[in-house]
């Protein structure tokens, strides 16, 4: 049942073309009709990318799950009498050949469908593809919160010619990440000019596991024969990188230990021996770890969750593999970094968004605007306005004051985050900041008042201790924070003070305060009001009054937040 599949076939314009194809090269398929024969095709294979459809259901209840070149692509699935599932899937050729194979108690394959892909042509600006693990993978909030990958965030550091395409996926070794299709999907899309960053080496090694398992030679193998050759002979740009470093504390020495050096070693390798560009980000966070941080900071950027931090997790987690949106950010800091020598991509990189705001220059406030934008991760109403001179909200206030003091969120909790939504992108500060108190009464309408409670978290079990969480419980009916409503004087000092108080960075300074205006200042402001200007936050207008209802612009904001650093 060999039949070679050849390029050479009529063009036609192909529905569902993928990115850069070039119509006129289309082929038509091949189609195998499989009803009542064995399970399993192999046909000749030239060179190229290949769509491979494989149609299973019949008379009778249909198990299957669906191999291609040996690697299993759709796990075990069942299908009802009579229903029928068209599994597509994309192939790249192994030794010149394609195999297809449908396994389980009762296959039922009805039809296998090879087309050869046209070429693709160059873009106008080039794409880069991530092939990675699950410190590169992009993770959904509202289940993974706060767990993030490098991969999520580094499209932040380019501009808007560019399109990330990251394909990283969370338990993928470079075996695990091929034999899924994962690689071959990418070999289908990638066109010339375009970038692949290639990433693995923490679960390459897991010999407990041996759908991931693959020893170094192997490793070695693969990475230069598939993940760099078939790259390469698309005219696409293969750059290796050493997997993510891990925060292991060295206790006895007092510095951060050399993680992950089983697989980086031999990535380094295959770089000197193929001449593919290399990013050794493992060297350069452990470098950065042990002379620039403190262990706290480095700790604070790893998925290391407090109780109700973590969607997941909710009990918290110790976990110095994966990472947080901070630690996210510094990973891709590093390796955009390492991108901006390369040839053909430093003039897409932007480092610090503030570079693109074109309505700071020559404002006040434009040298605080690009000095603390990415300790704030401040975003601007566009990719190219911050308006500095609009007023900000409390939520995009809240957000600055949290980050900047480094206060975690918490996961959002349907039912105890006042009137945020679960699809409100400050919902997790809000959350955060709830719990933790610091929200004052007086900024939540209808609140009558505030006690600390203890939360259950997880219920005890014959192993462990339940796990509890103290948190802040605010009083009252139809509570609500009006997130959008912009922000005075008086209750930013309010939130300001509050972040700084739960991160344990409240410098109490003893200072005579006097605006004229005192008595204007609510009660409950009053101390953090006195207390950010003696910080030096606060000085106060000409005439020496404070005026608290004043609405803070966001220029004001930056440069009250930033005040606490000098």
């Amino acid at each position: 049942m060999k039949k070679m599949i050849s390029a050479a076939a009529a063009a036609a314009v192909m529905a569902g073309m993928l990115p850069g194809m070039n119509a006129c090269m289309a082929a038509e398929p091949e189609v195998y009709d499989m009803t009542g024969k064995e399970p399993v095709l192999t046909v000749d294979a030239e060179d190229g990318d290949y769509k491979i459809n494989v149609v299973t259901g019949g008379e009778t209840e249909t198990n299957a799950n669906v191999y291609i070149n040996g690697g299993e692509r759709v796990r075990a699935y069942t299908l009802d009498a009579g229903e029928e599932q068209d599994n597509e899937q994309y192939a790249v050729p192994k030794d010149g050949k394609i195999t297809v194979e449908v396994k389980g108690d009762s296959p039922n394959l009805k039809e296998i469908k090879i087309e050869k892909l046209p070429e693709r042509e160059e873009r106008e600006h080039p794409a880069i593809y991530i092939a990675g693990d699950s410190t590169a993978q992009t993770y959904n909030y509202d289940t993974a919160y706060p767990q993030t990958g490098w991969g999520q965030v580094i499209g932040d550091y380019f501009t808007d010619d560019i399109t990330v395409e990251n394909r990283s996926m969370g338990g993928r070794s470079s075996k695990s990440f091929d034999n899924d299709g994962r690689l071959d999907k990418i070999l289908a899309e990638i066109c010339p000019g375009d970038y692949l960053l290639i990433q693995f080496g923490i679960n390459d090694g897991a010999a407990d596991k041996p759908e991931r398992y693959i020893s170094v030679e192997d490793y070695k193998t693969l990475i230069t024969d598939k993940y760099i050759g078939e790259a390469k002979k698309r005219g696409a740009v293969p750059i290796l990188l050493t997997a993510t470093a891990a925060s292991w504390w060295d206790e006895e020495n007092n510095c951060f230990m050399e993680s992950r050096q089983d697989y980086a070693v031999p990535t380094k390798e295959i770089a000197e021996e193929t001449g593919v560009n290399l990013i050794d980000v493992n060297k350069i966070a452990e470098e950065d770890y042990n002379n620039n941080l403190t262990q706290d900071e480095v700790f604070s950027m790893y998925f290391i969750c407090e109780p109700l931090e973590s969607a997941a997790y909710p009990e918290g987690t110790d976990d110095h593999t994966h990472l947080k949106e901070k630690g996210a950010r510094q990973q891709a800091e590093y390796i955009v970094n390492e991108l901006a020598k390369i040839d053909g991509l430093s003039r897409y990189i932007v480092t610090n968004k503030a570079e693109n705001f074109t309505d700071i220059d020559g404002h006040w406030a434009e040298e605080y605007i690009m000095d603390y934008a990415p300790a704030m991760n401040l975003c601007g109403v566009s990719e190219t306005s911050f308006a500095p001179d609009e007023h900000i909200s409390r939520a995009d206030f809240l957000k600055m004051a949290m980050e900047y003091a480094g206060v975690n969120g918490h996961a959002f909790r349907e039912g105890e985050c006042l009137d945020a939504s679960s699809d409100d992108w400050y919902r997790f500060y809000l959350q955060g900041a709830l719990d933790k108190g610091i929200i004052p009464e007086k900024m939540i309408e209808n609140c009558t008042g505030t006690e600390t409670v203890t939360k259950t978290v997880k219920e005890a079990t014959d192993d462990a201790g339940a796990v509890t969480a103290e948190i802040t419980a605010y009083s009252g009916e139809d509570l609500m924070f009006d997130a959008d409503k912009d922000i005075t004087r008086e209750e930013a000092a309010m939130l300001l003070y509050g972040a700084l108080n739960a991160a344990d960075k409240l410098q109490l300074t003893d200072a005579d305060v006097n605006y004229t205006d005192r008595d204007e200042i609510s009660g409950s402001a009053l101390e953090a009001v006195i207390t950010l200007t003696a910080g030096g936050a606060f000085e106060g207008y000409g005439d020496g009054t404070f005026r608290p209802t004043e609405r803070l612009t966001r220029a004001e904001a930056v440069k009250l937040v930033s005040a606490m650093d000098e």
